[in-house]
C-alpha cells in the first residue's frame, strides 16, 4: 500500500468492498484503519458521508493515540456478528444515534433487515 501511495503521481483513487458475497452469506466490511491515517484536506470522498461523521460513537471509532484500538461505549461495531433472543444471529450493517437513542440496523438473514433500539433489543455478541 505504501509504496502505491507513493508513486501516484496526479490521483490516486482508493476503494473498498461495502459488501461482499462469500460462500452464500452478505458479509458487511468496514474500512482499513489504515485509510483514517490519510489526512482529510488532501481527500475527495465520492459516497456519503463517512460512518463516524454521521452516527457519532457508534461506527467506526477514530485510532487512538496510543495505538490502542477503542470501541464505542456500548461494545458493538458494524460488522459484528451479534445475536437477538426472537432473530437469532445477525449482522450490525448500519448504526445512529448515541447514548439511550442509540439504534443499529442488523441483517438477520431470512427476518431481513431490522432496525432495534439498543436500549431495548436484548443483544448478545454472537
Amino acid at each position: 500500500m505504501y509504496v502505491a501511495i507513493t508513486r501516484a503521481r496526479a490521483r490516486l483513487y482508493l476503494s473498498y468492498a461495502q459488501t461482499r458475497l462469500l460462500h452464500g452469506q452478505t458479509r458487511y466490511n468496514v474500512p482499513s484503519r489504515f485509510l483514517d491515517e490519510i489526512p482529510q484536506e488532501v481527500l475527495k470522498r465520492l459516497n456519503a458521508a463517512p460512518a463516524r461523521e454521521r452516527f457519532d460513537d457508534l461506527a467506526w471509532p477514530e485510532p487512538a493515540k496510543s495505538h490502542k484500538t477503542s470501541r464505542p461505549a456500548h461494545g458493538f461495531r458494524i460488522g459484528q456478528s451479534v445475536m437477538h433472543p426472537k432473530f437469532g444471529q445477525g449482522v450490525i450493517v448500519n448504526a445512529e444515534g448515541s447514548g439511550t437513542d442509540a439504534r443499529l440496523q442488523i441483517n438477520f438473514g431470512r427476518q431481513g433487515m431490522k432496525w432495534l433500539a439498543l436500549e431495548f433489543a436484548k443483544l448478545t455478541a454472537g
